[in-house]
C-alpha cells in the first residue's frame, strides 16, 4: 500500500477509534476539515454531480486533460455517445474490483488502468452510464478513491444526455475513441475522499456500536427474502434500510441535497457521525455514499465488498428472517 492509500487507511482508523461528532459546532469554533470530514466530503460531492443541461459549461470550464467516460455496453456506445467519450468496460471493472486477485487493494493494477484511460489525476473526468446511476457511481467511486481530483457523474446518465441532444444543446457522435494513456498521479485530498473499509474493521466497529450502517439494497434483500445468491440472507446488526431507488427521482436522477437529507433523517440516520454504506457488491453502495455525502452526512465510508462479502464469513453476524 503506498503513502496515499496509507494516509486514507489511517484516516479511517482514526474515525473508527473515536466518538466523533461535529453536530452543534459553531462557525467560530469549527476546526479546519479533518481527514474524511463531512464538510470536505460534502463540498466534493456537490461538484461530483452534473446535470446533462450543464455539460456544455462543465466541458468548457474543465481542467485539462478532460476525459469523458461512457460506461454503457458496446452497442449502446456505437449507436451514439458524447464526442470524445471513451468506452469503459463496466462489467470488467465490477468483476475485477470485487475479485481476490484484482480487488481495490491491488494499487498497481488500478493506477495503471486509470492512467490507460488518459486520466492524470488532475484533469476533469466526466462519467455517465445508461441511466442506472449505479454503474457510473461505481466508476466515480473507484476513481476518486484512488485520488482523481475532479470526477463528475452525469445525473440521470445517457437518457438525459439524449434529451439534451434532441433539444440541440448537446451533440452526439458515433465515432469510436481510443484513449491516450497518461501517467496517473493521485492528488493529496484525503479529507474529501470517500474511502472503502474492509470486513474485519467494519465488524469491530459494528460490534462496538461505533458506526451507522446504511443498507442501500432492496427491502426484500434487507429482510432476507431475496438472497441474491448469498448463503445467508438478512442484514448487518443495527443497519438502516434506505434502498438506493428512494434516492432517485422519476428520471433516475440523484435527488437534491435537501431531499436526500430528509430521506436519511426520516430513516433515523444522524448527521455528524460516521456513516458506512453497503449493498450487495459495491455499485448501489457507491451511489448511496455519494448521496449521503451530498446531503451533508458522514464522514462517509463505503464497505465496497458489501453484503456479498459479509454474508460469506460465518463469524459476521446477520439479522435474518
Amino acid at each position: 500500500m503506498d503513502s496515499t492509500r496509507s494516509a486514507v487507511a489511517r484516516s479511517i482508523a482514526a474515525l473508527l477509534s473515536a466518538s466523533f461528532t461535529m453536530a452543534g459546532a459553531s462557525c467560530a469554533t469549527r476546526q479546519p476539515p479533518r481527514p474524511n470530514s463531512p464538510d470536505a466530503q460534502q463540498a466534493h460531492a456537490a461538484r461530483a454531480v452534473v446535470e446533462a443541461r450543464d455539460l456544455p459549461r462543465t466541458i468548457a470550464e474543465a481542467t485539462p486533460p478532460l476525459v469523458v467516460l461512457d460506461v454503457r455496453g458496446d452497442a449502446a456506445y456505437a449507436a451514439g455517445h458524447l464526442p470524445g467519450a471513451v468506452r469503459v468496460d463496466h462489467a470488467r471493472w465490477e468483476a475485477d474490483s470485487l475479485s481476490d486477485a484484482d480487488g481495490l487493494e491491488n494499487e498497481a493494477l488500478w493506477r495503471s488502468r486509470i492512467g490507460e484511460l488518459g486520466i492524470d489525476g488532475r484533469g476533469t473526468v466526466v462519467v455517465y452510464d445508461g441511466g442506472s446511476m449505479t454503474d457510473a457511481a461505481r466508476v466515480w467511486f473507484i476513481l476518486q478513491g484512488f485520488g482523481a481530483s475532479d470526477v463528475r457523474v452525469v445525473n440521470g446518465g445517457f437518457p438525459l444526455i439524449a434529451e439534451a441532444a434532441k433539444e440541440g444543446t448537446l451533440a452526439l457522435s458515433t465515432d469510436p475513441v481510443a484513449p491516450v494513456a497518461a501517467a496517473f498521479v493521485p492528488t493529496p485530498a484525503e479529507s474529501a475522499r470517500i474511502a472503502w473499509i474492509g470486513r474485519q474493521d467494519l465488524k469491530s466497529a459494528v460490534d462496538e456500536g461505533r458506526v451507522q450502517v446504511l443498507d442501500a439494497r432492496s427491502i426484500k434483500e434487507f429482510e432476507g427474502t431475496d438472497l441474491r445468491g448469498n448463503t445467508r440472507g438478512g442484514h448487518l446488526p443495527g443497519a438502516t434500510s434506505v434502498p438506493h431507488t428512494s434516492m432517485l427521482d422519476s428520471k433516475r436522477r440523484l435527488k437534491s441535497p435537501a431531499e436526500l437529507a430528509a430521506i436519511f433523517e426520516a430513516a433515523g440516520l444522524a448527521k455528524g457521525e460516521v456513516l458506512v454504506t453497503h449493498c450487495q457488491g459495491g455499485g448501489r453502495a457507491a451511489l448511496a455514499a455519494l448521496a449521503a455525502a451530498r446531503a451533508g452526512y458522514g464522514p462517509v465510508i463505503n464497505y465496497y465488498l458489501s453484503f456479498g462479502d459479509w454474508s460469506s464469513d460465518a463469524t459476521c453476524p446477520v439479522v435474518g428472517p
